[in-house]
């Protein structure tokens, strides 16, 4: 059986598709192939996979009807669409599955062509452009939040309700053991700090100031554990060294689930992988969505906030005084921060991935 798994564009699309692997390979899937975009960040994310991996264009889908944007789309288009008539003919998959996105596009679309059965599986709240369009060619359409069934009208009795794939694998929950890797006290409460994929330089700066203040207040009461990703990792570092503040400063951390054991309490960007991972260690979460309209975090953080498992803030209305009250307020308060956590819990589908699995073996075994 030979499975394509495309993703790419974000960390938000991959790290999914990597947990699913993982789960195919469990129910015998041999053969795996990643297609995914040339930036990066994808091959980054993929340079350690023992899967073979391909590579089509970084192509997103103008938002406008800008005509000089619209034709690089389009020509980039049919290169990845010649490009994925080509892998098909040559991998032979039984199953194509596609998590949003660019990188998924053109493949999906060579696969139904061929009337190769196809998955698509939607990370967020909000679908994106190009799953909403990819679902009206799927045989079944996969989401992570239950109300995201009504994002796709015309896919009806095609929707499966899976969560998000978890990498389970890497997934430990040894608080002890995390934090004496991590160099950081098991004992202290513990803030996490992580901006995404590439970190994010908003919550960088304000939530470094927010740590100065705690230190002020609570002196080394509380540590900080803060992924500030490469481009503001030294200067981060050297905020942390140069006020005493307790805690460790990372650009990025391979083993992310030392630091969900290590905390008590996350700052984070809502991405879907993000929030899901949290909420299978039932983290208490304060959430602040990138801004941009193109991105879909805001709906995962108003649906976490709404469902009583998280604090949503726009970066908008985020002052260095609120969040710190936040924080404190969260951290100083266990009866509070345990209905968060019990509710982020109830989010949780730890059995994701073997869902989606057993969905992509139903459809191969359909199409013999």
């Amino acid at each position: 059986m030979r499975v394509i798994l495309a993703a790419g564009g974000s960390g938000g699309h991959i790290f999914p598709s990597v947990a699913l692997a993982s789960e195919l390979k469990k129910v015998g899937v041999r053969e795996i192939f990643f297609i995914s975009s040339k930036r990066q960040l994808d091959r980054n994310i993929l340079a350690g996979s023992k899967h073979r991996c391909f590579f089509l264009s970084v192509n997103p889908m103008p938002l406008n009807l800008d005509p000089v944007r619209a034709a690089i789309f389009v020509s980039k288009l049919f290169l990845d669409t010649a490009r994925s008539l080509y892998l098909i003919i040559k991998l032979r998959p039984d199953v194509v599955v596609g998590f949003g996105g660019y990188s998924s596009g053109a493949i999906v679309g060579v696969a139904r062509m061929f009337r190769i059965p196809v998955l698509i599986h939607e990370q967020n709240l909000l679908p994106g452009r190009a799953n909403r369009i990819l679902s009206r060619l799927a045989d079944r359409v996969a989401v992570s939040f239950k109300d995201s069934a009504r994002y796709f009208p015309r896919a009806a009795g095609k929707i499966v309700y899976s969560g998000n794939p978890l990498r389970l694998d890497m997934l430990s929950n040894d608080r002890v053991r995390s934090a004496q890797r991590l160099g950081v006290s098991p004992e202290k409460l513990t803030v996490l700090i992580m901006g995404g994929s590439q970190g994010s330089s908003f919550l960088n700066r304000t939530v470094s100031e927010v740590a100065r203040h705690i230190k002020e207040e609570k002196g080394d009461a509380i540590q900080f554990i803060h992924l500030a990703g490469k481009k503001d990792y030294e200067h981060v570092k050297r905020f942390y060294e140069e006020n005493k503040i307790p805690g460790k400063v990372f650009s990025f951390l391979e083993r992310i689930d030392d630091a969900y054991a290590a905390s008590d309490l996350a700052i984070s960007r809502s991405g879907a992988a993000a929030v899901f991972e949290l909420a299978f260690y039932a983290r208490a979460m304060i959430l602040v969505p990138y801004p941009n309209p193109k991105n879909n975090q805001r709906s995962n953080a108003m649906y976490f906030s709404q469902a009583g498992a998280a604090v949503y803030k726009e970066e908008n209305d985020l002052s260095r005084e609120d969040l710190a009250g936040e924080v404190l307020g969260i951290l100083t308060d266990g009866p509070r921060r345990e209905r968060i956590s019990r509710a982020a819990r109830e989010l949780s589908v730890p059995g994701a991935g073997k869902i989606l699995a057993e969905e992509i073996v139903k459809l191969a075994k359909g199409r013999a």
